[in-house]
Order: structure tokens, then sequence, then C-alpha cells
């Protein structure tokens, strides 16, 4: 995971969450423009910038300076492990429900979910388990429905 601070001149937060939008908008891979959304959404939920009080004419500057816009942090809900391959052992307990259940990395949940739909479960189901977002079931599914029709 990449951490980038960037600090901006005061009222100028909201005008970089627009050009977030726009990068999103011309973003040819959809997975980064859902990054891009999702900072340009974060962005503008942040506070209003803390600045000093104007100074009053003879009065003292004051010595501490303003603290500057908070750094945006992003961590993903699951910290999900990036090994190559599959491990079929950490999909079967998840499929068969043995507690505790392991955190699969994003190939193995995918798998996962394969073998959970194809045993009846419903999207919400899949998601609690697997930890991702309903969204994502449903995307996984419609993704994998057309590769088979495309075949």
């Amino acid at each position: 995971m990449i951490e980038i601070t960037i600090r901006l001149k005061p009222g100028r937060a909201l005008h970089f969450a627009a050009l977030l939008r726009t990068a999103a908008d011309l973003e040819t891979d959809p997975g980064q423009a859902k990054h891009y959304r999702g900072a340009a959404r974060h962005i503008e939920r942040l506070p209003k910038s803390r600045t000093l009080p104007r100074r009053r004419p003879g009065r003292p500057t004051p010595t501490r300076p303003a603290s500057g816009p908070r750094p945006i942090r992003y961590t993903p809900r699951v910290q999900r492990p990036r090994h190559p391959g599959i491990d079929e052992s950490a999909v079967q307990c998840v499929v068969l429900n043995v507690h505790p259940l392991p955190v699969l990395s994003r190939a193995e949940a995918r798998l996962a979910c394969w073998h959970l739909t194809g045993r009846g479960y419903s999207a919400a189901e899949i998601a609690d388990r697997l930890q991702v977002a309903q969204r994502t079931i449903n995307r996984w599914r419609a993704e994998d429905r057309q590769a088979v029709t495309t075949r």
C-alpha cells in the first residue's frame, strides 16, 4: 500500500476533490477510478482546515503556526494476505464455515465465492463470510456469468 500526504492551501481541498472526480471520469481502469472517487468523497467529508485567527493591530504575532491539513489515511476493511497461488485449505475452511475463519487473499475469496454460489448461498451471506461488500459479490458473479457466455 502506498501512503501519500498532500498539503493544500486553505480552501483548495474541494477543488482537489473535483480534480480527482474528473480524473476518475477519464480513467480507463474501473478499479483505479473507484479509488479516485473514494478519495474525493473522503476529502469532501474532511472538516475545514484550522487556521490561526486574524492578527489584530497592536497584538503580538502568535508563536505557534497553524496546524496543517490532516493527511488522508485509507486502510482497507480487511488486510488481505498477498501471496502467490491459492491456499485450498483456507478456501475450504471458509466454504465449510470452520471457525475461526481465515483471512483470504483476493483470489481465494473469489474462489470461495464461486463455491458458495454453487451451494446456493445468497450474496449477503457470502459477503458476510468473506468480509467483502455485497456489491463485490454481485460484481464477481456477473463477471463469472459473462466469462461463461463469451466462451
